[in-house]
């Protein structure tokens, strides 16, 4: 079944509702003051994401993550990169991505709660680093997004 970025972005928000967002760090693209709303949207225009529907910041809101119903795109301040729901074909926090290429800590002393960037492998095995807010933030963002993909698989 083809689902409609309708349909995806309705589950999006059902799913950030079922996490507590909107939260200080984390909002519905649609309850953006509407500068934020054009600022976001003229900067990746051309990047046909579907429908905006979630933006998480972090605290000196200089990085920011969107998720649209067909791609996540993040950045800082104006500049950005984005990738298809699609390409996505693994995803783990940045803290245990560095664990296991370095072996400099271990799992038990990398907080949880400090986990603030998502490592995403694409489809081409290439890393992306996704920010957002640590602590529930960052857990609502990552399991929106498992939800986002499993949405997006044909």
């Amino acid at each position: 079944m083809q689902k409609t970025d309708e349909y995806i972005a309705k589950r999006l928000k059902w799913k950030a509702g079922k996490y507590s967002l909107p939260t200080q760090h984390s909002f519905l693209f649609e309850s953006l003051p509407t500068e934020n709303q054009k600022f976001y949207s003229e900067l990746f225009k051309s990047q046909n994401i579907g429908i905006p529907v979630l933006v998480f910041t972090q605290p000196k809101n200089d990085k920011w993550t969107v998720f649209g119903t067909r791609k996540i795109v993040w950045g800082e301040y104006d500049k950005f990169e984005s990738l298809l729901i699609n390409d996505i074909k693994e995803m783990r926090p940045q803290s245990l991505v560095e664990i296991s290429e370095t072996g400099k800590a271990t799992k038990e002393q990398v907080k949880k709660t400090e986990w603030d960037e998502l490592t995403i492998t694409n489809l081409n095995s290439e890393q992306f680093v996704i920010p957002a807010f640590k602590g529930s933030d960052f857990f609502a963002m990552w399991n929106i997004l498992l939800m986002n993909v499993q949405l997006n698989r044909k």
